[in-house]
């Protein structure tokens, strides 16, 4: 069976992995190298932390946000749009948050095992504080965990110069890129072709090679098939300095992740709803992490594009020849592993359909699909 993986972020490459691992030929194309668009994640394995987008409580964090230039709004995909105004605060089948919660349980224990196997990526379980500078805040963000359909453990703790945090012991962490390194060579059986994919048809073909499945995770990009996804654009640096805080930390007010790996400090932030390659803000959410971090030195700035589909579920589907995954938002790390062997299974023929999660895989939705 000859498999091709448009897209070599996370989650084509845990789909190459598992499907490598049950014999098949695997392909994968990406137009720039392997983990781009994915390596500028903080490196949180946190899907414990999901946030439902098509909500009003949401809309308020997202505005409160653009008061603060936190997010700053240029384009949207206005098929996103209408799904998500066509479905705010309507609420998925239970069966939706059963296959999250299995999806958020194998991928903690997926990272755990491939750290067990050699922890050559910086695993650890080291969980995950939520820091908050406002009291009403902090005693809000309590309150939205209680209520959490993933029924996560936490614990509210004191933190010097905050109002306080919330502690997530079960979370856990990972060196974005020396964990593309591994997981590159996990797949190194693998054909790898460094090129932009044209166009993708519907009976199996990549620029006119014939493949008998195609799986779609190229992320964003998967919106020209007229998927409902849009992009919301983060950046990542990796800086050399000191940490005051011994946990990885998210200041919740400002969307910015800090996590300490053995070379050096992640610093993430960014919710910025837009399409292009402008990197200007970047440097605005590294000022911010100064409240806990001071640099020495800056080694590299990188950027992403989160493909967010109008609920933040992911949207994992087949349609004839073609498997799409796709769309699970800032958590693409904390899901992938789930993803890429649903994925897997689906181009195996051992599934035929995720339900809610494969809702958009259908006639309406996946328009042009033999022009792409």
């Amino acid at each position: 069976m000859r498999v091709a993986v448009v897209g070599g972020g996370i989650v084509g490459l845990f789909t190459a992995y598992y499907l490598l691992r049950e014999g098949v030929e695997v392909t994968v194309f990406e137009k720039a190298f392997l983990g781009n668009g994915s390596v500028h994640a903080a490196g949180l394995i946190e899907p414990y932390r999901f946030d439902k987008i098509n909500s009003t409580s949401m809309i308020i964090k997202m505005l409160r946000y653009m008061s603060k230039g936190i997010t700053s709004v240029k384009s949207v995909n206005k098929s996103w749009l209408v799904s998500l105004l066509s479905e705010l605060n309507r609420e998925p089948p239970q069966e939706a948050w059963e296959i999250m919660r299995y999806m958020a349980k194998f991928s903690l224990k997926e990272y755990k095992r491939l750290a067990e196997e050699k922890n050559d990526f910086d695993y650890e379980e080291s969980g995950l504080l939520e820091v908050y500078e406002n009291k009403e805040e902090l005693e809000k963000g309590i309150e939205d965990e209680k209520k959490n359909p993933f029924n996560p453990k936490f614990e509210v703790m004191e933190v010097k110069g905050f109002a306080g945090g919330i502690y997530f012991p079960e979370l856990s962490k990972v060196d974005t890129f020396k964990f593309i390194d591994r997981i590159s060579r996990e797949i190194s059986n693998a054909r790898i072709v460094i090129k932009e994919v044209n166009r993708v048809t519907k009976d199996g073909k990549v620029d006119g090679e014939n493949f008998d499945k195609v799986v779609l995770s190229a992320g964003i990009w998967d919106s020209n098939f007229g998927l409902p996804i849009t992009s919301f654009k983060g950046y990542g640096y990796r800086v050399k300095g000191e940490v005051s805080l011994k946990y990885p930390v998210v200041l919740a007010e400002l969307g910015v992740g800090i996590v300490k790996n053995s070379d050096h400090i992640k610093i993430t932030g960014g919710f910025d709803a837009d399409f292009s390659e402008d990197s200007s803000r970047a440097e605005f959410f590294l000022n911010l992490a100064s409240k806990l971090v001071s640099i020495n030195y800056i080694y590299d700035m990188t950027m992403g594009y989160r493909p967010c589909s109008p609920d933040g579920f992911p949207i994992i589907g087949g349609y004839e020849n073609l498997v799409f995954s796709t769309g699970a938002c800032r958590l693409g790390w904390s899901f992938a592993p789930a993803m890429g062997k649903m994925t897997a299974d689906l181009v195996l023929g051992r599934v035929k359909s995720y339900g809610y999660l494969s809702r958009y895989i259908n006639v309406r939705n996946l328009r042009n699909i033999d022009v792409i």
